[in-house]
């Protein structure tokens, strides 16, 4: 490769890739779809590389252009930032959809305030959420599936980057008048029809290490993905669950169930931000990442929380 290039260049490749697609890449950059094919032929020449191969509707990167498009995306954002400081950046003129990652128990917190404030203040932002397992997170972040998730302390490669938002502790809950809670021993909890909440792709659960030090097992008679759909079925029957306290407190409000501690220690459960190493300079997802930080120093109690990486 030889002579200079043309920065503006390295925006129209990072727009391609992300996009996968000349006519939308061009639309985003509100260029010509001719601009966008000459500059990428631009490109192909300077490295002798075709950097894009057609598969149907879809332009899928070369080995190259995937071994160099993390430092070209790195690179134009670093860019980007530094031509738009903080001083200058203003949300209101982005339009972005932005996707979480976040499990039924996070919208239930999360999205009243954040979406008020939204509606309010930007509206041009836009919130796309979904479960995603812990097996698949990583690739949805790569992919841009995802822009940020919010989970349990997940392994994750190097590409990846967290921050701490809580660690979260466990709460019985159970229907108001349900007889454990006149003797709730750690035997009578082992021995109680439980209801459990998992995602597919879970790690090993917290409440069954716990027990299993006292060579206990729950008694489980139900299985399913959502907390308020077992809260319902709990409120109406013998059944009981344990689940975050966080959680259990918002349902407590919604539906005729009593909230207690549990008859045994469980370890609390660290609960992290995560998102892609592309999108650490992005103006919106960092902004999106302070506000839900701020969120979460709001609405989850201050001894759960803490500093951290």
């Amino acid at each position: 490769m030889h002579g200079k290039i043309d920065l503006n260049l390295f925006v129209i490749l990072k727009t391609v890739y992300q996009e996968g697609n000349i006519t939308s890449a061009a639309d985003k950059l509100h260029l010509t779809q001719p601009a966008v094919s000459h500059a990428l032929s631009r490109l192909r020449d300077k490295f002798d590389d075709p950097l894009f191969i057609r598969h149907g509707r879809r332009m899928v990167p070369s080995p190259f252009c995937q071994k160099i498009i993390l430092q070209v995306i790195e690179s134009v954002q670093v860019l980007e930032a530094t031509m738009n400081s903080e001083r200058l950046f203003d949300i209101a003129a982005f339009k972005r959809e932005i996707k979480f990652g976040f499990r039924d128990i996070l919208e239930s917190i999360f999205f009243p305030p954040l979406m008020n404030d939204l509606l309010t203040n930007t509206p041009n932002i836009t919130i796309n959420s979904r479960q995603v397992s812990h097996v698949d997170m990583e690739k949805s972040l790569e992919n841009q599936d995802l822009d940020i998730v919010i989970d349990v302390l997940t392994p994750t490669s190097n590409h990846i980057k967290n921050t701490f938002i809580c660690n979260e502790h466990f709460s019985l809950i159970c229907r108001r008048d349900h007889p454990i809670l006149n003797d709730l021993t750690i035997d009578n909890y082992a021995k109680a029809s439980h209801a459990v909440v998992s995602l597919k792709g879970a790690q090993v659960d917290l409440i069954d290490m716990a027990l299993a030090k006292h060579a206990l097992a729950r008694n489980v008679v139900l299985r399913c993905e959502h907390y308020f759909a077992a809260t319902k079925v709990i409120s109406q029957s013998d059944m009981i669950m344990t689940m975050p306290n966080s959680y259990a407190q918002v349902l407590k409000q919604q539906l005729p169930v009593h909230v207690t501690s549990l008859p045994f220690n469980v370890p609390l459960m660290p609960v992290h931000m995560y998102w892609h190493e592309q999108a650490q300079n992005d103006l919106v997802n960092s902004w999106m990442r302070d506000k839900l930080l701020a969120l979460a120093q709001q609405l989850i109690p201050k001894e759960k929380l803490k500093n951290g990486n």
